[in-house]
Order: structure tokens, then sequence, then C-alpha cells
């Protein structure tokens, strides 16, 4: 009947009403939990969010530190650079000092041998104005008494001559002088001496020519060994004056030497434990040395490499192979690095000998370096590039001319060389970038 019909189509509606409120609650309640998983996820972006705030200006502090520290590495570098440039200007200036010291030292000889000669010419003047002085002395007394002789004997003559006439009446002046036979005259010690006309004039042409042969007496003599012992007196004091700055530039090399051979000892020492340790790390064992060559000095001592890799003899670095030799070079950079590191440092395919399994070990060693040193690696490894916090590709499509472009880790093939397509998808771009511009140009 038409009553129960709308009895069961009311208990129907009851039934879907009923249906339709526990949907309704069910979705209340998928809300709710919608909701509060909303609520919750909000709370976690903020967290995030105040995380990432933090971590960007913990990242701005270590930046800010990495900025001071690379500012104070580069002035010790710059001070270090100073220090080395006035370190050789010094050593030039030295050598300089050294060159014009043997020139004075050489000219010094040479006027101390002008000063011997002229000592021994002085001494051979001053002998001889005296022995001139004493034979002019002599002959001025010889001559002084030979003339009061002559004129005793022409006074004794002359009164003889004058007794004779008065007594005689006999001119004894007309007598020729050639016919007297002697004259009597005295010596030094007062002796009479008797000689003749001829011996006279003799003893008197003697020392006419005696006189003759000493010559003209150098009166300047004296002056001239006045100046010349002034001069080797001021070439005396200048003389002491380089043998001074000698000993004093000797006592400087000295220390300079001194401090060259410590602080290489005491940076050898340092670089060996360094190389032995990282090369026992690099290698998985074995082990290294720096040897110097022996019975030389320090300074001028040759390094020899010794390197014995696991399950190896002892072998000079000559005698490895290709590999070993690449990555024994550098573990020895590393190690210098880590003794004095650097803030940038270049490495052009130094893994190219390397294989797999020390690529990997050649990688590890180069992160434990990044936090002071950044490395820019020329590589065609692939295993080496996954390393890398930044990938540049360089391509030369024109003879003499490379391009860098922008490649993914997916475009390197396995031998290291970039795909075809990727060079021209980034040719690509380059000339939508160019259009860009000059459409921007133009407005």
């Amino acid at each position: 009947s038409a009553v129960e019909a709308l009895e069961s189509t009311l208990e129907q509606n009851r039934r879907e009403l009923a249906e339709l409120e526990q949907q309704h609650r069910d979705c209340e309640s998928q809300l709710n939990g919608i909701r509060v998983e909303l609520a919750k996820s909000e709370q976690r972006v903020d967290d995030l969010n105040a995380q990432l705030v933090r971590f960007e200006e913990d990242q701005r502090e270590r930046q800010r530190a990495v900025d001071e520290v690379q500012r104070l590495l580069g002035q010790s570098q710059e001070r270090r650079r100073e220090s080395e440039l006035t370190l050789l200007r010094a050593t030039a200036e030295l050598a300089q000092l050294y060159l014009d010291l043997e020139r004075e030292t050489a000219g010094i000889a040479g006027l101390l041998r002008q000063r011997a000669t002229a000592s021994e010419r002085r001494a051979a003047l001053t002998e001889e104005v005296s022995s001139v002085r004493k034979s002019t002395h002599a002959i001025e007394q010889r001559k002084h008494r030979l003339e009061l002789d002559v004129n005793r004997i022409q006074l004794e003559r002359d009164s003889l001559v004058q007794r004779v006439l008065d007594d005689y009446d006999v001119d004894l002046s007309k007598v020729n002088e050639s016919e007297l036979d002697a004259v009597v005259l005295r010596d030094e010690e007062g002796e009479e001496v008797t000689l003749t006309r001829d011996q006279i004039d003799k003893e008197i042409a003697d020392l006419r020519r005696k006189i003759s042969n000493v010559g003209a007496v150098n009166m300047a003599a004296l002056e001239e060994i006045e100046q010349m012992q002034g001069r080797h007196d001021a070439l005396a004091s200048q003389y002491q004056d380089l043998v001074d700055a000698k000993n004093s530039l000797v006592r400087i090399i000295n220390r300079i030497n001194s401090d060259s051979r410590r602080l290489f000892t005491e940076t050898l020492e340092a670089i060996r434990i360094n190389f032995q340790r990282m090369f026992r790390r690099v290698f998985g064992g074995g082990s290294a040395d720096i040897v110097l060559e022996p019975d030389v000095d320090i300074l001028e001592a040759g390094i020899d490499i010794v390197a014995t890799p696991p399950g190896k003899h002892s072998l000079g670095i000559s005698l490895l192979s290709g590999g070993e030799r690449a990555l024994t070079a550098v573990t020895l950079l590393l190690a210098i690095f880590e003794y004095r590191p650097s803030p940038f440092c270049v490495l052009d395919e130094v893994d190219g000998p390397l294989d797999e399994a020390n690529i990997g070990r050649f990688t590890d060693v180069l992160r434990e370096f990044l936090q002071w040193t950044k490395f820019v690696v020329v590589t065609h490894s692939k295993k080496t590039m996954t390393a890398a916090t930044t990938l540049y590709g360089v391509t030369m499509q024109e003879s003499g001319i490379s391009k860098r472009v922008s490649v993914q880790f997916e475009d390197v093939s396995d031998d290291g060389h970039i795909r075809k397509e990727a060079i021209e998808r980034n040719n690509g771009d380059d000339r939508n970038e160019h259009d860009g511009d000059g459409e921007r140009g133009v407005a």
C-alpha cells in the first residue's frame, strides 16, 4: 500500500541520513586530524624557518670568520713576501759590499806595497841625504882648510920673497912657479904633510869632481815623505774601517745562516713527520721519508724522497710506477700544505696515472684540506668529479679558443669528456640569452 511504501521510503531515508551523519562525523574527524597535522606542519615549518635563520646567521658568521682569516692570511703572505724581498735586497747589498771590500782590499794591498816602496825610498833618500850632507860638510871643511893653507902659504911666500929681496936683493917673484918642488901643509891631525904643486892641483880637481858627482840635492824629499806618511795614515784608517765592516758583515751572514739552518731544520722535520703520516694514510700502509744528502752543508744539501709502498722494498721515487709517483708527489705537496696552508691550489690532471682505488684515496685526502684550502682540479676522471662541490666544463670548439660550459654530472661520459648534447644545449642557452639581451637593449 501507499503507507507501507512511504514508511519504507522514510526508513531508507533515515538510514541514508544516519550514514550521511556518520560520514559527516568521519569527515569532521578527518578534518580535525588534518587541522592537527596542518598545525604540526606549520609548527615544523616555523621551526625549520627558525633553524634556517640560525643556519644563515651561522653561515654568515663562518663566512666573516673565513674572510677575516683570509685577510689575515693575505697580510701574513704580504709580510712574508716583503721579508723575502728585504732578505734578497740585503743579500744583494751584502754581495756588493763583498765585491767592494775585495776591490778595496786589493787597492789597499797596492797602497801598502806603494807605502813599503815609499818607505824604502824614504829610507834610501834619508840615508843618501845624510851621506851627502856628511860628504858636503867634510868637503867644505877640507876646502876651508885648503884655503887657509893656501892663504898661509901665500903669506909665507910673500914674506919670504920680501925678506930675500931685502937680504939678498933677489926677486923670487920672477922665479917660475913650476920650479917650486914642494909645499908643506898640515892634515886634520895637525901633522905636517909635504905636497907638491901637482899633488895639490890633483887634490883640488878630485874634490871638485866629487862635489859635481853629488848632484842636486832634493830639498823637497822630506816634504814628500811627510805627504806620503799622511796618505798612509788615511789609507790605514780606511783599511781598518773596511776590516770592521767586513767583520760586521761576516757576523750578520753567520747569524743569517744560523737562523736559516735552524728554520730549515724545523720546517723539514715538521714536513717529514706530516709526509710519513700522510703516506701511510694515502697508501694504506708502507713508509716514506725525506732524506738529506750526507756530509754536505744543510743549506746546500740535496733532498731525496724514499718511498716504500705496502708490499714493496724501499725505493727512490724515480723507481716507482707512474701512479705511485703521482700519489707520492701529491702526498708530499699536501704534507707541505698541512705545515703551511695555502688558500688556493690548482692541480692539473694529477690523477691521470691513478687507478680507481687510488683516485678514491686521493679525493678523500683532498676533502680533509677543504676547510682551509680551495682546490681547482683539472681532470678527466669522472670519479674525481663526483667529489667536487662545483663542476665546470671547458671545451675547445675552435682551435686555440677555450670555452666554459655549464654541465651536469650526467653530461660527462665515462672517459671524462663532455657529451655533445650538453655542449649544443649550452650553445642554445647562450644564443637565447644573447637574443634576450638584445631585446632589452633595444627597449
